[in-house]
């Protein structure tokens, strides 16, 4: 009939056309499928395939291939095949431009080609195959760019603002299951940030490989990505790429069913840096939760590694300016509820602190953590020099046991301490959650120079030794208490300290009480390269009820003179005779300068006494007895002697503060 009707009418016509209708094949789909003889008046004819749509198979029936049109195909022997087409692409997101098209749709198998598809400024090639119910789809794109990706999709998390990615994509199936893909990706100068801005790269270059095979309902997964260039920004952490490698690698198994992933193992190498192994599982659902998790870090140089891995931690907290070298290794392992074990191994630790709070050098030790408090394994803790703010502390080890909220010392420690040392017979850690710790400390300190003490500290130096027993410190409830006593053997006398209380120590204000006596204190160790001037003899006294807020003193009764029984020499300097007559309002400076007195460098006395009840701001001051006009606080004795009497005998206390402190900060004696 077609025959017939083009010898009838040849002269008129253009073109003859088939319309087949549409085509079914193993879920294939063709619709609007027309063939037609073109150019008839032409010598030379050309035989047309066009297709209005061509649907494919589940899992892949949301694409559809348009505008087919095929200009060298063969129909026969139950298949239809297209070597040389053109189509494009639609979907519920987006329409592609054309490309080249080939298929091959028949009953036993079918192919689709699409090659040289130009797509979000890059080239996209893709193939689909089916035979006996199996399909595969193969798709390799390159050189897409971002922002266009972004712009024409429209649901990528982040905001993309330059870079182009590629990809080649493996997938293939039964029916609507797919049951194995393959996957390369890369990035090149991919600059993009989430909403939120907790992740962002800049310029990021990389390489991302996946595999996962399904068999048994379970997804078996091998991962490996490599930053090849360009940052990475994860809160708070910042690694650069390109200088060192930065690679993860990992394998385990996914469970869709059971919303579980497991990761069995998996690498993380940053070079230089550090090295992370471990494995994992994670429970998928509203949020990704970490059911447990078992994690190696070693580096054999904590520098860089705590550059890029601890500092931004470290920011705005008490551990911010530390910086660390040494090498290092650590085990932990997590569960859901949180860490359950850790063990640290560390040697050659070096730490600074950039305000000078601690400086230590050759760190060593092994810790072991364990959140099941019947376990007890030992862990030490040495280094040849630690100095915490100005205060050095020899070599020393320490031997403790860590576990739960606790920390105790397993035996005792004496630690070299300015040369003497510190003494350290118990201590306690119990934390507890959301509230106070509680500590406790025993121990003492066994002759401790005092010259060195003031040098380290920047004080006018002293001369002696410091020693004295450290009795149990409790602090419990955020409270500070001494148990017992506290002796202290300094100046060839005794300091004892009682009673003593703080609350609120972290507090903005904290508080504390003591009760404090002085015995027989040598007043030319004490005096002697003190500012306030020299003076011999022995010194007692007591501070009674001291009440202090937010260190400041806001009560007590203080009092400071020759103790009875004194029979040592007692000489005092004019410097010491001015200093003790300012503080009184006493006219001894300007009998000093008046008079023969000038001339002599130190006097007799027979005793010395001062003493102080504050209460609401204001001193009381007294002396050794009360005079007509004021009170004793020098009564001369040999030759020359001189007496001091105070005048005033309330003083604000902001105001004999500031006396103190112009008398301890000048070294000159102006004797008019």
């Amino acid at each position: 009939m077609i025959l017939l009707g083009f010898s009838a009418s040849s002269g008129a016509l253009d073109n003859i056309a088939l319309d087949v209708g549409a085509l079914h094949a193993q879920g294939w789909k063709l619709e609007g499928v027309k063939i037609a003889l073109n150019d008839l008046p032409e010598r030379r004819q050309q035989l047309v395939l066009t297709i209005g749509k061509l649907s494919l198979p589940k899992p892949l029936d949301d694409l559809k291939l348009a505008d087919i049109r095929c200009t060298s195909f063969t129909w026969g022997d139950n298949q239809v095949i297209c070597e040389r087409g053109k189509a494009r692409i639609d979907s519920k997101r987006w329409r592609s431009p054309g490309a080249d098209f080939s298929f091959r749709l028949g009953e036993k198998s079918s192919r689709a080609k699409i090659t040289d598809l130009r797509l979000f400024g890059g080239t996209v090639d893709a193939e689909l195959t089916e035979q006996a119910m199996r399909w595969q789809v193969k798709l390799k794109a390159e050189r897409l760019d971002g922002v266009l990706l972004q712009k024409q999709l429209g649901f990528l998390p982040a905001e993309i603002k330059n870079g182009e990615l590629g990809l080649a994509l493996t997938i293939s199936g039964r029916q609507s299951e797919i049951d194995e893909f393959d996957l390369n990706a890369s990035t090149d100068r991919l600059t993009l940030q989430t909403a939120d801005g907790k992740t962002a790269t800049e310029a990021l270059s990389s390489n991302t490989q996946l595999h996962a095979v399904h068999a048994d309902g379970l997804w078996h997964w091998r991962l490996s990505e490599q930053l090849t260039g360009g940052a990475l920004y994860l809160e708070p952490v910042y690694l650069e790429a390109g200088k060192d490698m930065i690679k993860l690698t990992g394998e385990g198994l996914w469970s869709p069913t059971g919303q579980r992933v497991d990761i069995d193992s998996f690498v993380f190498d940053h070079a230089g840096t550090a090295t992370m192994t471990g494995r994992a599982a994670l429970a998928l659902g509203a949020q990704v939760q970490l059911t447990e998790a078992a994690v190696s870090v070693q580096t054999d140089d904590l520098k860089p590694f705590a550059s890029v891995y601890l500092q931004p931690f470290f920011a705005q907290t008490a551990l911010e300016g530390l910086s660390l070298q040494g090498k290092a290794k650590t085990d932990a392992a997590l569960t859901e509820l949180g860490l359950t074990s850790l063990t640290a191994n560390f040697s050659d630790l070096a730490v600074q602190d950039e305000s000078g709070r601690i400086h230590a050098e050759g760190g060593k030790g092994a810790i072991h953590w364990t959140s099941d408090s019947a376990v007890s394994i030992p862990s030490t803790l040495s280094w040849q020099a630690l100095s915490l703010y100005a205060l050095p502390l020899g070599p020393t080890e320490l031997s403790f046991v860590s576990r739960a909220n606790q920390i105790e010392l397993l035996k005792k420690t004496k630690v070299p301490f300015l040369g003497g040392n510190i003494a350290i017979n118990r201590f306690n850690y119990q934390g507890h959650p959301e509230a106070e710790p509680d500590v406790y400390f025993e121990g003492s300190l066994n002759n401790v120079s005092l010259e060195r003490l003031s040098s380290a500290l920047n004080w006018t130096p002293l001369s002696g030794t410091l020693s004295g027993n450290i009795p149990g410190i409790e602090y419990r409830d955020k409270t500070l208490k001494l148990g017992g006593e506290w002796v202290i053997k300094v100046f060839d006398g005794v300091i004892r300290i009682a009673n003593l209380t703080s609350s609120g120590l972290f507090s903005d204000l904290p508080r504390l009480s003591a009760e404090i006596e002085l015995d027989h204190l040598d007043l030319d160790q004490l005096t002697r390269k003190f500012q306030f001037g020299g003076i011999t003899g022995r010194l007692s006294g007591f501070v009674k009820n001291l009440q202090l807020e937010n260190w400041r003193p806001v009560s007590f009764y203080a009092w400071f003179g020759t103790p009875d029984d004194d029979d040592s020499r007692h000489r005092i300097s004019q410097k010491a005779v001015q200093n003790i007559a300012n503080i009184g309002g006493g006219g001894a400076a300007d009998l000093l300068s008046r008079s023969f007195l000038q001339f002599f460098e130190t006097f007799g006395y027979d005793k010395i006494g001062l003493g102080c009840y504050l209460h609401d701001g204001v001193c009381q001051l007294m002396g050794i007895e009360a005079t007509e006009t004021g009170y004793r606080i020098i009564k001369g004795g040999g030759l020359p002697r001189i007496d001091v009497i105070g005048y005033n005998p309330r003083v604000n206390w902001s105001v004999l503060m500031e006396r103190l402190e112009r008398i301890t900060t000048s070294d000159q004696v102006i004797i008019k």
